[in-house]
């Protein structure tokens, strides 16, 4: 590859549209064709005489209303249709796409029979996911640019027509090759899928140097380098965590454990014989011990003390 290295940094752009290219084609005459999305609901005029219509009918392969009345039969519309007595227009509710096809209206008008009404309906799924764009590019020495190839593809179900859009130029079709200098900086481009009754548009910017350094390289590498500077910043985290808390019992445990035990021999028991001695324990506890000296301090037992009976059957041993 003579003349320098390609540089093309593509950034995507999810472009959702609402509304979208919502075909509704009610025909200006009667006779005609009318796109609806799945789940909506039409009204079919009859462009019947207020006055004078007798006989009139529904049809749709079979007849669906006869006079001013629905046909109740057990067929796809059950339930999802409406006549107006008034004007005959037939209203059909939650489309789907089973229901395309041809409704005929005939009637007679003062006697005679009128020109068939045809009405042709014409049900589509709506487009609900934005087509998927991918590309290449090389760098041409010769014209100093970088030729771009790009395909856009969809998953529609319903048959759809693909187009681009790029510096207010629009090209039919699924597939564009399209050249970009450094001078011209970033470069959108628009696909679009669309049916008769909406669209969904997907755009990316193309931005095409020679340098060596490439946007579209280092993008990848200082995003890994930044995940491995979160995962050890997280680890780091943990494991002070962990330290903190098996240091935590060791501390505690230092502030409890400052209990001195001291163990008199003898007592008297008030109310007994002064000679009647028994055992017994005073527990003394200590705020604050030297953490270099021994923790626990043992008394010297020595039975022949004796002391006269006291008041509390406590009595401190000097």
């Amino acid at each position: 590859m003579a003349g320098g290295c390609l540089s093309c940094f593509f950034a995507y752009t999810s472009v959702v549209l609402l509304g979208g290219r919502l075909y509704d084609v009610e025909a200006s005459r009667c006779d005609g064709v009318i796109y609806k999305k799945v789940g909506d609901a039409v009204e079919l005029p009859s462009c019947a005489p207020t006055k004078g219509v007798t006989l009139p009918e529904w049809k749709y392969g079979f007849t669906l209303t006869t006079a001013e009345k629905l046909v109740l039969r057990n067929n796809q519309f059950k339930g999802r249709l409406d006549l107006n007595p008034t004007s005959f227009n037939l209203t059909v509710r939650q489309l789907t796409r089973q229901d395309s096809g041809v409704f005929l209206f005939i009637s007679d008008v003062n006697g005679t029979q009128s020109e068939t009404v045809t009405i042709n309906l014409r049900v589509y799924d709506p487009i609900t996911k934005e087509p998927a764009v991918t590309f290449d590019s090389s760098w041409d020495a010769e014209k100093n640019s970088c030729t771009v190839s790009l395909t856009c593809s969809s998953t529609s179900d319903s048959s759809v027509t693909f187009s681009w859009t790029v510096r207010n130029e629009t090209t039919s079709g699924s597939t564009m090759v399209y050249n970009v200098t450094p001078q011209d900086g970033d470069t959108g481009f628009t696909c679009t899928v669309s049916n008769v009754v909406s669209e969904k548009s997907k755009s990316i910017t193309a931005k095409c140097s020679n340098t060596p350094e490439s946007p579209l390289y280092t993008l990848i590498p200082l995003g890994a380098a930044g995940g491995a500077c979160l995962m050890v910043v997280v680890a780091v985290g943990v494991a002070v965590c962990v330290c903190h808390r098996k240091q935590s019992p060791a501390a505690g445990g230092e502030s409890n454990d400052n209990t001195l035990y001291a163990d008199i021999n003898d007592v008297a028991i008030r109310g007994r014989n002064p000679s009647t001695m028994e055992p017994s324990t005073v527990y003394e506890t200590v705020d604050k011990v030297d953490p270099l000296g021994p923790q626990t301090v043992y008394d010297k037992i020595q039975f022949s003390r004796m002391r006269k009976p006291s008041v509390s059957p406590y009595q401190e041993v000097s």
